[in-house]
């Protein structure tokens, strides 16, 4: 299933022409709760009733009152923070910078191991409690897959087994990453630098999906094996591209241990609006570096910048 919505949202990539529409639409709506207006960047929260289809009940929008269920408000409050980060700190009206209304489905199928962005929605599972609980208990996670869709409106990044797919991955855990610690105010210092560590099931604390900081440390233990992520371009192969974005994870942690995650996500931000659909670590690298530059001469970002990113992607391999 997860293959099948990511060639879906592959498809609609391609296809993607001009603005962005708000799906579905406003009937049968509840009496009482609040349909955002098209293009306002406002939430609307779904419950799929462990059905697996989307948009099963529509059950709190923008401005409406907490509900009964957990996962529908953190899914929501999530989605706020993901929205308020993007503004705040680089200036994006939602994910495709003209207010796109943010749809968010929970308690997709019957203990379904993933949270995915499809194109047009964010979907949650509610975890197997082997290997993950519900997928909305980790901010990364919706701050990830949320990227997904900048990435779709802006580089356009292909999702293939190649260093271009670990890109595409790549750019959505950096911005996972600094959202969630700029959301637990942390610096590039006390972050922990691990993605989806508290949707883990209780048998696996302590493990994480990702580490940025030592990919291939994530985990090591007999549900899931060992992190086969590559620290740096050593351990290059082509493979699925959750397994190679270790290589540019550590190349943004790098940078930002030097020039603190604001810089570096701001630096990241401006690379991923001027790269293109089959771009590659090396592409990143040089793009990054212009960026710093010219970032560093508007006094955006450290005077150094260009250098610490060319020193982290040599450091990495790629550069």
């Amino acid at each position: 299933m997860s293959a099948q919505i990511r060639r879906q949202r592959k498809n609609l990539v391609s296809g993607l022409t001009g603005p962005a529409s708000d799906v579905p639409g406003a009937e049968g709506i509840t009496a009482g709760l609040q349909f955002p207006q098209p293009a306002t960047a406002g939430r609307l929260i779904y419950d799929d009733q462990n059905q697996w289809t989307f948009d099963v009940n529509f059950i709190r929008g923008e401005g409406d009152p907490a509900v009964a269920g957990e996962n529908a408000d953190r899914a929501y409050d999530y989605l706020g923070l993901v929205r308020q980060y993007y503004k705040d700190k680089l200036g994006r009206n939602s994910i495709d910078n003209a207010g796109l209304n943010l749809i968010a489905n929970v308690n997709f199928g019957v203990s379904f191991n993933n949270a995915f962005w499809d194109g047009t929605r964010m979907v949650f599972g509610n975890g197997d409690g082997t290997i993950f609980k519900d997928l909305t208990n980790d901010l990364d996670v919706p701050g990830h897959e949320l990227t997904h869709g900048v990435t779709q409106y802006t580089a356009g990044l292909n999702y293939t087994p190649d260093q271009t797919g670990a890109l595409n991955e790549s750019f959505s855990d950096m911005f996972g990453s600094a959202i969630d610690a700029w959301a637990n105010n942390r610096d590039a210092g006390t972050h922990n630098w691990l993605i989806g560590e508290d949707i883990m099931a209780d048998d696996l604390y302590g493990e994480a999906l990702r580490s940025m900081a030592e990919p291939g440390t994530a985990y090591d233990d007999p549900i899931l094996g060992r992190d086969p992520q590559p620290r740096d371009m050593s351990g290059y192969a082509p493979a699925d591209p959750h397994v190679m974005s270790g290589i540019p994870n550590r190349w943004f942690y790098l940078i930002c241990k030097e020039i603190g995650i604001d810089a570096g996500a701001l630096i990241m931000y401006q690379t991923l609006q001027n790269l293109w659909p089959t771009a590659v670590f090396n592409d990143a690298a040089v793009v990054a570096a212009a960026q710093a530059r010219i970032l560093a001469r508007a006094r955006q970002v450290p005077a150094n910048a260009g250098q610490v990113v060319r020193s982290a992607a040599r450091q990495q391999g790629f550069w």
